[in-house]
């Protein structure tokens, strides 16, 4: 791989082998690049400008890249049974109940851009509606909103000074890669888990496609 490197990084101008690093580092660590996020429009355009070279560098750890150019990002997703992300109980329900969320706004046209807007009240009536089960308290769900925040799934936006506790969230078209079409089912299933495993803390897969 270091001699594609020296290969690609022989044709490109404006890059040098350090760029090529952090972009493929940002894209192990935040899995999802926006192009629209300052933060990350760098790496974005490196690696949509060297998708081949990207593309074979992952494909060479078992993962696969993903390039949707209609909705400005790109991500990594592992391959075979690494594409099994175990998540605990209320984590796996809170992704479905998102990607519930982007469905109907999707339906409503309410998305921009792939992106849906929503806030943690109506995450949490929508989670409340479907699983019958108690919703997470303001501290558990903060956890979570940070790790699908890690991941690319969701933004969380400013709060209103008048509802600091009604986080505005904006759900990322990702949201479709790593939850799998029957999400309904996998909804139905999960909220049948026997409530004992609920309180012993058993670790659940939402899908066998999440990141």
């Amino acid at each position: 791989m270091l001699g594609d490197l020296q290969k690609v990084v022989s044709r490109n101008e404006q890059h040098g082998a350090d760029d090529f690093v952090r972009a493929a580092n940002q894209l192990l660590v935040h899995q999802f690049l926006y192009a629209d996020r300052p933060v990350h429009r760098e790496h974005y355009f490196l690696v949509t400008a060297n998708v081949e070279y990207f593309r074979n560098l992952f494909a060479a750890i078992g993962w696969s890249l993903i390039y949707q150019p209609d909705e400005a990002y790109l991500g990594i997703l592992p391959q075979g049974e690494e594409r099994v992300l175990r998540l605990r109980l209320d984590e796996s329900l809170l992704l479905l109940c998102l990607r519930q969320q982007y469905e109907q706004k999707l339906e409503s046209f309410e998305v921009e851009g792939g992106k849906a807007f929503t806030a943690t009240d109506e995450l949490l009536r929508l989670y409340a509606s479907l699983t019958g089960k108690e919703i997470p308290n303001e501290t558990r769900l903060k956890e979570i909103l940070s790790l699908f925040t890690r991941h690319g799934i969701v933004e969380r936006g400013k709060v209103e000074e008048t509802d600091p506790k009604n986080v505005p969230l904006r759900i990322n078209p990702t949201i479709r890669q790593v939850v799998v079409e029957d999400y309904i089912g996998q909804l139905e299933a999960l909220c049948d888990i026997d409530s004992r495993d609920e309180q012993s803390g058993v670790e659940e897969v939402a899908s066998d496609e999440t990141a």
